[in-house]
């Protein structure tokens, strides 16, 4: 898998992923025209997949091989879907489970990209989001929310001392302890 077949597939991932699906409004809608299938042509006007490609062979190419059973491609290679075989969890249930596996992690350069951030964290064990806190005014506040694929990774990422980004010290708290400490 190529680089740009890879972060294709991360984003698909993303769009039809438990975390971003349920609350995707235009996903949403899109789902209930077609059996659950979207548009390649609707699929490319997100902003992050569009930056990477438009062309619909090389993302197809790239979602071929992903490994994740995520989503499957129509036999016409037009269009996308989340696969059926994989259910979204009981809104609930998983509202809960990302409360637990929620952290906030203070540190970055306000400069910082959501790319770089990633990369950061790709280093550092499998995320499932990262929500960069922003101000009034869009700026990035040097922070952000994570949610770690597994409770334990984010126990352990929490727990372990001395995380740096480049050489600056980080600060890490589950999200609820951030909101306690706030408060």
């Amino acid at each position: 898998m190529t680089p740009l077949e890879k972060k294709i597939c991360e984003q698909i991932e993303y769009y039809f992923g438990d975390h971003n699906l349920p609350r995707d409004k235009i996903l949403k809608e899109q789902i209930k025209l077609d059996d659950g299938w979207i548009p390649l042509e609707t699929m490319i006007k997100f902003n992050r997949l569009s930056r990477l490609t438009t062309d619909f062979t090389v993302i197809v190419e790239g979602l071929k091989k992903s490994k994740s059973g995520l989503f499957e491609i129509s036999e016409d290679k037009s269009k996308i879907r989340h696969s059926p075989n994989k259910p979204l969890p009981e809104f609930e249930e998983y509202k809960n489970s990302i409360k637990a596996r929620s952290v906030y992690v203070k540190g970055f350069p306000t400069s910082a990209t959501l790319d770089e951030i990633k990369n950061w964290f790709d280093e550092n064990g499998p995320v499932e989001n990262i929500q960069m806190r922003r101000t009034l005014q869009k700026q990035f506040k040097g922070s952000v929310f994570v949610i770690f694929d597994r409770l334990d990774l984010a126990t352990i990422f929490v727990e372990a001392p001395g995380w740096k980004y480049k050489e600056t010290e980080m600060i890490v708290l589950f999200k609820d302890a951030y909101f306690q400490k706030k408060a």
